[in-house]
């Protein structure tokens, strides 16, 4: 069965531009590393994955242009969102 991502806002609480949206594209490597993301409010545009574990590498994947925050932790931009995965 598929699944897709749902935005429900900003890891810091704050709902955000894309709330409620659905991941569409993803690319961590844009950006200089820092992620180029788009969302949709249509589901059926949604990237589609092929269980709830690859979303969740997708969500949690490090780009290898820029590995490493500033703090020395890993760089994950899309986690700067919290998000649930939900069937397709």
């Amino acid at each position: 069965m598929a699944h897709v991502i749902l935005n429900l806002g900003f890891a810091n609480g704050a709902p955000g531009p894309a709330y409620g949206q659905y991941l569409k594209a993803y690319d961590p490597e844009g950006r200089n590393g820092r992620g180029l993301v788009t969302w949709t409010p249509d589901k059926k545009q949604a990237m589609q994955f092929a269980g709830p574990g690859e979303a969740f590498e997708t969500w949690t994947q490090v780009p290898a242009c820029r590995p490493l925050r500033s703090d020395g932790k890993p760089n994950k931009p899309l986690t700067a969102f919290t998000i649930t995965i939900e069937p397709a």
